[in-house]
């Protein structure tokens, strides 16, 4: 499985599942009816190197065929992964097998469920600029706005992590994040 971001990308580069856009497009409109030409062909991934108003670039359309996401997951088919899985979700069904021999095979498999555990790390390249306090900007990130209607830019798929604040348990989910200032979103549930 590809470990990070900026090696996938080297990778959708070498297979041809990867356009470079170096002329300045902007957030508002623009990046979205690019993507959707782009996605109604079967289209490649997208990287937006210059985008009005932020010196970050966009990729999207990243995983948009099983072609990458086979690529992502690095199997020849993504039924390899969906197998997997269920016979792992079967395996957490299961009663714990009885006797020492059955319970040293059943190991192996508890070893490829751990795989899937998130790891905490003590740095990660998400983290090589942390702005706090006044430096935290929302204007800074290219938010994009995808359609006329929309009440105005939105991060699509977010990863949303949260903690109860009680409890400490923690839940990530994919929200819709609308852009309210340069400090404020608001969470579409």
């Amino acid at each position: 499985m590809i470990n990070d971001l900026q090696t996938f990308i080297k990778l959708l580069e070498e297979t041809g599942n990867l356009t470079r856009i170096s002329v300045e497009v902007d957030p508002h409109l623009e990046i979205t009816e690019i993507t959707k030409r782009v996605t109604r062909n079967y289209g490649p991934a997208l990287l937006f190197e210059n985008v009005k108003g932020s010196n970050m670039p966009v990729l999207i359309n990243t995983y948009g065929s099983f072609e990458r996401l086979n690529l992502a997951f690095q199997v020849t088919d993504m039924d390899e992964i969906g197998a997997k899985i269920t016979k792992l979700m079967d395996l957490v069904k299961e009663k714990p097998p009885a006797g020492i021999i059955p319970k040293l095979k059943a190991l192996g498999k508890l070893k490829e469920v751990s795989k899937f555990s998130p790891k905490r790390v003590k740095n990660a390249s998400c983290q090589e600029i942390v702005l706090e306090g006044d430096q935290a900007n929302l204007d800074i990130l290219p938010i994009i706005t995808c359609w006329p209607e929309d009440a105005g830019p939105f991060i699509t798929l977010s990863m949303v992590v949260t903690k109860n604040p009680e409890n400490g348990v923690r839940n990530i989910g994919l929200y819709r994040l609308q852009k309210f200032d340069s400090k404020t979103l608001g969470m579409h549930w």
